[in-house]
């Protein structure tokens, strides 16, 4: 075991965010990813009460970059249509330059965790969503230039197309281009547009 490093709570998210990524929360005991920190696996619980808060605590620090690149993405002086293409392309552009981010957020959105964490953003108790992308749709509705539908109808018609051309360039199998990228940005764009 080489020296451990200075911040053993970031060496645990970080082997949790390799082996979540690469065998899913299931197959990913935390004895397995206190080896790959190069720590014992009571350490982990001196930073993390039980797997499902590490989970979430690894969903936070992979969360925040993406929602800040998102952000930095969003210019409120261009049109909505130029906004959400400009949004998607990025967020595509993201998650194919950070893969294992990309694996974990799939599989949290696509657990309990997230589909929790998914439906408390779209019904914030006072109606306003707490999330970029949602209020780009209501904005979009608001000026006619997005369709009038459910809050979390939009994710769908958009995330499923991101998610599955970013698996695809991830796989190796095709090489995606900014041509492609665009495309589906727009074609994305072309399902929800009014």
């Amino acid at each position: 075991m080489s020296a451990l490093p200075k911040n053993l709570r970031a060496a645990i998210l970080e082997a949790a965010l390799d082996l979540f990524a690469e065998n899913g929360f299931h197959s990913s005991p935390m004895s397995r990813i206190a080896t790959l920190a190069g720590v014992g696996v009571g350490s982990i619980y001196r930073y993390f009460s039980d797997k499902d808060d590490l989970i979430h605590a690894l969903f936070q620090r992979v969360d925040t970059p993406l929602k800040c690149a998102m952000e930095e993405s969003l210019d409120p002086e261009l049109p909505t249509h130029r906004q959400f293409v400009r949004f998607v392309t990025k967020l595509i552009e993201y998650l194919r330059s950070h893969p294992k981010e990309f694996r974990f957020i799939e599989q949290y959105y696509n657990s309990p965790y997230g589909i929790d964490k998914a439906h408390a953003e779209i019904t914030q108790a006072d109606g306003n969503p707490s999330d970029l992308f949602s209020q780009l749709f209501l904005k979009g509705q608001n000026e006619g230039t997005i369709r009038k539908m459910p809050l979390p109808v939009y994710p769908v018609m958009t995330f499923g197309p991101v998610g599955f051309l970013v698996r695809y360039s991830l796989s190796g199998r095709a090489r995606v281009d900014d041509a492609m990228i665009q495309a589906t940005a727009e074609a994305c764009w072309n399902a929800i547009k009014a």
